[in-house]
């Protein structure tokens, strides 16, 4: 153990080693892969056991994203997909007899080149962009588990795998799932929502031929769910393009009128917490395979809409409704968590966060009338806002606001508020 001032001594006693199934080594030291600014973790395997191939001992610099860094450090490494085994406890990729290695080495990526039973590249033919139809190379893992997972999960029964990270720097691309198709699982590259280690990751535990799981404990995946093949098949343009011509909701991905620059909170599809569009303006055109919108309200010229998309690049830049941190108070916008409470001066639309809290949409701005009524002023862009609820079976149910309570009693009801709160009236 090493302290700041370098003085290093041993601890513990000597011997063979730790009798242990798995060893994971946390340090707290700037390395080549700590490089990108956006890096807030690293992880990897050192060692492999001798029988099976097994990861059994490993390292881990920890910032904040304990679980996904060892999910990386078991299973999730793209120098570990050559040495995966069926359940037969075989070698999916063939083995070189005399190193009882796997027989091909990538000098570009350093790792052993995996067989097209872990991993296969698929073309996908008539991809749509803003300047036409190109054809995009995806790499999937097809192994059995994996593959009869993300068919489920997506209601697509010819997808060949899942798809895997196609952007960001090493220790990014190809380690995990595809951001625009796997948002919110915690094995994509970036955090943004609240993640969940899903059944695809625990299927690709299971492929290792490492590890015995329990489905069970998958937590469910929402985002994408029995979307079908034209929703995992196609580029999110052609996605919101086909709903916006029938006139439907393009979910999970989103449009906002960019300009005015004031987009809109609303409700997740969940009804559990705040959301936005994450629709942005680069500073410079977004590359030219990922432009999405031929049009968009309030903008004329051709070379400023080459530079909207989503804000999250490893999403392949598709917008789409995100939950709000608020970085002064360190808030978020889950409305189960009661620690989201905003403090009374600052609660413009009478939110209550708890337990017992769901999204409720706002119908309009809602209006703050202030200085004894001689003042108004407009909550904007709040425009949906958590809320304790009571069901009363007979009626529908009670939405608290503020101090008072109002009924709905039907889907799509608009309740008028009038409520006086903290030296103000609040209409809406």
């Amino acid at each position: 153990v090493c302290t700041k001032d370098k003085k290093c001594e041993r601890i513990g006693s000597k011997g063979g080693g730790v009798d242990a199934e798995f060893i994971l080594y946390v340090s707290a030291i700037e390395t080549n892969q700590c490089e990108p600014v956006d890096t807030l973790a690293t992880a990897s395997y050192c060692q492999l056991e001798s029988n099976q191939d097994r990861p059994i001992a490993d390292f881990d610099r920890l910032v904040s994203t304990i679980k996904h860094e060892i999910l990386h450090t078991l299973v999730f490494s793209s120098g570990l997909f050559a040495f995966f085994r069926d359940s037969n406890g075989d070698p999916f990729t063939e083995r070189d007899p005399a190193t009882r290695w796997p027989k091909m080495y990538d000098e570009k990526l350093q790792v052993y080149t995996p067989s097209d039973k872990v991993l296969q590249q698929i073309v996908r033919k008539n991809w749509k962009t803003r300047s036409g139809t190109i054809e995009k190379i995806t790499t999937m893992l097809v192994t059995p588990k994996v593959k009869a997972i993300v068919r489920e999960h997506f209601g697509c029964p010819t997808l060949e795998g899942a798809e895997l990270e196609n952007q960001g720097s090493v220790g990014t691309a190809l380690t995990h799932w595809e951001k625009r198709l796997f948002e919110h699982e915690i094995m994509t590259g970036s955090y943004t929502q609240e993640s969940v280690i899903s059944n695809l990751t625990l299927a690709l535990l299971e492929d290792s031929g490492w590890y015995d799981v329990s489905y069970d404990f998958g937590k469910p995946l929402l985002w994408g769910r029995n979307l079908g093949c034209d929703f995992v098949k196609t580029s999110c343009k052609e996605w919101i393009d086909s709903k916006l011509e029938k006139k439907e909701n393009p979910y999970p991905f989103c449009i906002s009128s960019p300009k005015p620059n004031h987009s809109k909170h609303t409700c997740a599809y969940t009804h559990d917490k705040v959301v936005m569009c994450n629709l942005v303006e680069y500073a410079d055109p977004i590359p030219a395979e990922y432009q999405i919108f031929d049009s968009l309200p309030n903008i004329t010229d051709q070379n400023e809409i080459a530079r909207f998309g989503g804000h999250v690049m490893l999403a392949d830049y598709c917008p789409y409704n995100q939950e709000l941190t608020y970085k002064n108070t360190n808030r978020a916008s889950r409305c189960y968590r009661s620690e989201n409470q905003p403090p009374s001066r600052e609660n413009y639309a009478l939110e209550k966060f708890s337990s017992g809290s769901k999204c409720f949409d706002h119908g309009s701005i809602w209006e703050q009338y202030i200085d004894q009524c001689r003042r108004k002023r407009y909550i904007a862009p709040q425009a949906a806002g958590c809320y304790h609820f009571e069901c009363i079976s007979s009626k529908g149910f009670y939405i608290n606001i503020g101090k008072d309570k109002y009924l709905c009693e039907y889907r799509g009801q608009n309740v008028t508020i009038l409520s006086a709160e903290h030296d103000s009236v609040y209409a809406g």
